[in-house]
């Protein structure tokens, strides 16, 4: 059975390309749903137009297809203020500087 504790763990495999930390520790899964076998996934972006925001996707897709052999849906979504200020200061931590 899929689960949410589950899939969360196997999320935190998903790293992200440029800041080399998964994306749940960069507060960038908002929410997971998880229904039979099928999971859905909330990917909270800075802002919706990101360069990789593919990348992304097929990096959450790819970690879920492997460990769980189904192909996730992903909503894209555009973090709040307060979701942004908190992923400025670990980008801050992890280069040196903000890019928001």
């Amino acid at each position: 059975m899929i689960t949410i504790e589950k899939t969360k763990r196997v999320l935190k495999k998903a790293v992200h390309p440029e800041l080399n930390k998964n994306l749940i520790e960069l507060g960038m899964i908002r929410n997971i749903k998880t229904e039979k076998n099928k999971i859905i996934i909330d990917l909270v972006l800075p802002f919706l137009h990101v360069p990789i925001r593919e990348q992304l996707v097929e990096i959450i897709k790819k970690t879920i297809k492997k460990n769980f052999d189904i192909i996730p849906t992903i909503k894209i979504k555009e973090m709040n203020q307060k979701e942004k200020k908190k992923f400025g200061e670990i980008v801050k931590k992890i280069r040196g500087f903000s890019p928001l």
